[in-house]
C-alpha cells in the first residue's frame, strides 16, 4: 500500500507524487519530491492511499517533510529566480525573439531554470536556451504556454468580482465555443462573454449541459404551437423557467408552460417538393384570356422571358 500526493508549487503547477504509507507526511505540510529530473519544494494538498506496489522512476516521489533549512533555501530561490528573470528578459532582447516572458523558476536544487512564456507564433529558443544556461548555470528550459494557462499563473479578478478559476481551482482547459453562449441566451458581444485573457470565458462552459437539455423540452422560436387559446408562433423561451411566448393569431403574446403547448410545425421542417421541382421543370402562373396559355410556353421561352423583364 501507497499513498498518493497532490503537490502543489508555489508558482508553479501540482503534480501528482507517490509516497510510502510510513513516511509521515500529512495534508498542508510543505515537503521535498523528486520530479524525475531535479528536486522541487511544495505544498501537499491532498493525500490519496492506493492499494498495490509503489510506482516505478516514471511518477514524482515524495522523499521528506520540508524542514526549515528547505524552507529557507526555497524562500532563496524565489530571490535567485527574480534575478533569473532579469537575465532571460535581456537574452530574449539580444536574440530579437518575439516572446514576452510570464515566469521563470529555479527547481528546489538550483539545477533546473524554468522559463515560460507567451507569443502568437512558435519561437525557435534552442539558441537563446543554451546562451542562459552558460550564465544561470542551469539547465534552462524554455516552454511556450497559451493566454489562458497565462491567466491562470498571473492571476486576477473576473467580471463576477471572484478570483479567476483558472488560478484557484480549473486546472484544465475545456474547448469553449460561441455556441454555448447562444444555448444560454447570453449577448454575443465580445466585452460580455469574453475573459480576462481574451478568449471566451471557461466559466461558459459550467451550465451549458443544462440548459440543452432544458432547452430540447421547449419548442424553438418560429415554431408553431397549439395551446389552449389557439393556435400560434413563439417568439421567446425561458429555458430555466420552462415557458415560452406565444404570439397568437390575434397578435395576444401569452406565456405558456411547456408541457400545455404542442407543436405543429417547426423551421426545421422540410417541405414536400411537387414532381416537377425534382424534374427541374419550372411551374408558369396562368396568363390572362387572349394570350398564350402556360402550356404553349416551353421552358427555355420561360428563361428567356423572365431574363428580358
Amino acid at each position: 500500500m501507497y499513498r498518493v500526493a497532490l503537490v502543489e508549487i508555489e508558482g508553479g503547477p501540482r503534480v501528482r507524487c507517490c509516497s510510502p504509507s510510513e513516511l509521515a507526511i500529512h495534508a498542508g505540510d510543505l515537503c521535498v519530491f523528486d520530479s524525475g529530473m531535479a528536486l522541487e519544494f511544495g505544498r501537499v494538498k491532498t493525500l490519496e492511499e492506493k492499494d498495490g506496489d509503489l510506482p516505478g522512476r516514471e511518477m514524482p516521489r515524495l522523499r521528506r517533510r520540508a524542514t526549515l533549512q528547505d524552507q529557507a533555501k526555497a524562500e532563496e530561490s524565489v530571490l535567485m529566480s527574480r534575478m533569473g528573470m532579469k537575465t532571460c528578459a535581456a537574452a530574449v532582447e539580444k536574440h530579437g525573439l518575439k516572446a514576452r516572458l510570464v515566469q521563470g523558476r529555479y527547481s528546489f536544487d538550483r539545477t533546473v531554470f524554468t522559463v515560460l512564456f507567451t507569443s502568437k507564433d512558435r519561437v525557435d529558443v534552442r539558441e537563446t536556451a543554451k546562451a542562459l544556461a552558460s550564465e544561470l548555470r542551469a539547465r534552462v528550459e524554455m516552454k511556450q504556454i497559451g493566454v489562458r494557462d497565462e491567466a491562470g499563473l498571473i492571476g486576477g479578478v473576473g467580471p463576477c468580482g471572484r478570483e479567476l478559476c483558472c488560478s484557484i481551482w480549473l486546472h484544465r482547459f475545456e474547448s469553449i465555443n460561441v455556441k454555448m453562449a447562444k444555448a444560454q441566451g447570453l449577448s454575443l458581444n465580445p466585452a460580455a462573454i469574453g475573459g480576462c485573457c481574451g478568449r471566451l470565458k471557461c466559466c461558459l462552459s459550467y451550465e451549458y449541459e443544462l440548459y440543452r437539455e432544458l432547452g430540447r423540452r421547449l419548442p424553438p422560436e418560429g415554431a408553431r404551437v397549439q395551446c389552449a387559446d389557439g393556435k400560434g408562433c413563439v417568439v421567446g423561451r425561458d429555458i430555466l423557467g420552462q415557458t415560452v411566448q406565444v404570439r397568437l393569431e390575434d397578435e395576444r403574446v401569452l406565456d405558456c408552460k411547456a408541457d400545455a403547448v404542442k407543436e405543429i410545425w417547426t423551421k426545421k421542417d422540410k417541405k414536400r417538393r411537387s414532381p416537377d421541382e425534382h424534374s427541374g421543370i419550372e411551374r408558369a402562373e396562368p396568363e390572362p384570356p387572349g394570350e398564350a396559355g402556360a402550356g404553349d410556353l416551353r421552358d427555355g421561352d420561360a428563361g428567356a422571358d423572365d431574363a428580358e423583364g
